[in-house]
This record gives C-alpha cells, sequence and structure tokens, in this order.
C-alpha cells in the first residue's frame, strides 16, 4: 500500500472512530436525560396521588378500608430510600428492560406494598441500584407509595445464580427483595444476581 493510500485510510479509520463516540455520547445523554424525565414525571405523580388519597380519607366520616388496585406496567409503585447509602429511586410497575432503563421495576406476581408478602423491586447494578454494593444488615429502607409509607430493615445478602427464583418465594410476613445483577464491576451481561432480603417493621 502506497503511503497516500495508508495515510488516507489511517484519516477514514479515525473519522469513524471520532463519529461512533460521539454518537455513543449522545445515545448515553439521551438515556440519562429520558431517565431524569421519567423519575421527576414518577415523583410528581407520587405526590399528586398521596394528596388526594389525604384529601379522601379527611373527607370520609367513617372508617375507610385501604383498597390496593393492581397497577398497569410502566405506573408508578412509590419511592424506595435507602437513607445511609443515599439511594432514592422511583419504582415503576413490571421489570420489562425498557421499564429498568428509566427506573426501579415492581417483578410481576409479588406482593404489592400494605400487603402480605414478599414484594420483589429489581434495578440495573450501573445505574439505580448501584449502591447496593455498600449494603449492610440492619440498613433501613422506606417505601413511599400514595397509599402509605412503609419501612424496612435489612436482615440477609445474597448472591444466587440467574434462575434461582427462590429468592422470591412468597412470605405469609411482609417482607421486600432487592435484586440486581452481580458482579457491580463486571463487563457485559453478569452472570450472577445479587440479593437484599429486609422485613419490615411494625
Amino acid at each position: 500500500m502506497v503511503p497516500s493510500m495508508r495515510k488516507k485510510l489511517l484519516v477514514y479509520i479515525g473519522c469513524v472512530l471520532i463519529c461512533g463516540g460521539a454518537l455513543a455520547i449522545s445515545w448515553y445523554g439521551y438515556l440519562r436525560l429520558d431517565m431524569l424525565r421519567v423519575q421527576r414525571a414518577a415523583n410528581r405523580l407520587l405526590d399528586e396521588q398521596k394528596e388526594r388519597h389525604a384529601e379522601s380519607f379527611q373527607a370520609r366520616s367513617v372508617p375507610h378500608t385501604l383498597v390496593i388496585v393492581p397497577p398497569r406496567a410502566g405506573e408508578p409503585i412509590g419511592r424506595i430510600e435507602i437513607p445511609r447509602l443515599h439511594l432514592s429511586v422511583m419504582v415503576l410497575e413490571d421489570a420489562a428492560p425498557k421499564i429498568l432503563l428509566v427506573a426501579a421495576g415492581h417483578i410481576k406476581g409479588t406482593a404489592l406494598p400494605g400487603t402480605t408478602g414478599n414484594i420483589g423491586i429489581a434495578a440495573h447494578r450501573d445505574t439505580f441500584f448501584r449502591p447496593l454494593r455498600e449494603v449492610k444488615p440492619q440498613d433501613a429502607i422506606v417505601l413511599t407509595t400514595s397509599y402509605g409509607t412503609f419501612r424496612y430493615v435489612v436482615d440477609a445478602i445474597e448472591i444466587v445464580g440467574p434462575s434461582d427464583v427462590q429468592v422470591l418465594h412468597r412470605t405469609a410476613d411482609p417482607e421486600l427483595t432487592l435484586v440486581t445483577c452481580y458482579p457491580f464491576s463486571y463487563v457485559g451481561a453478569a452472570p450472577k444476581r445479587f440479593v437484599v432480603h429486609a422485613r419490615q417493621q411494625v
């Protein structure tokens, strides 16, 4: 290959790499903005629902029985917070890939906050649940919904295979299970799952 052709080829490759890098950065920026937009909208909707429920309860002159309506995919469940880890993220119904790009997801088939059973919540290890790598037993977890705030304390942490669905087994007591991929520093599809078990405080 003559020097002039080699030089042109190197310039072409350089341009391709620069354009590819610019596209990758633009795509990442778009995802971050979309994530922020969804989080803000869900948080605003949660606050509005809390106000409506509070007004409804105050207007009633007789005791009110709470009825929890199962949400549709993509609707806000609530906000989960772990104060010590400075973790705060909105939780949407369903743990489909498109949901996990912008929020934590409530795993379908698991209990809802305010009911008896095991609530399953998943999120990506490289976004919302990254702080979980520092979680410890006895850490407090707060799950705020439009109809109440529920408090949990971490009592167990385990690492399991991706097909080990026993971590989401039904329970007689109100519990919370957080799931993310593991190892946290792994590049690509991680081979394990990091699971945090918490029990509701009464």
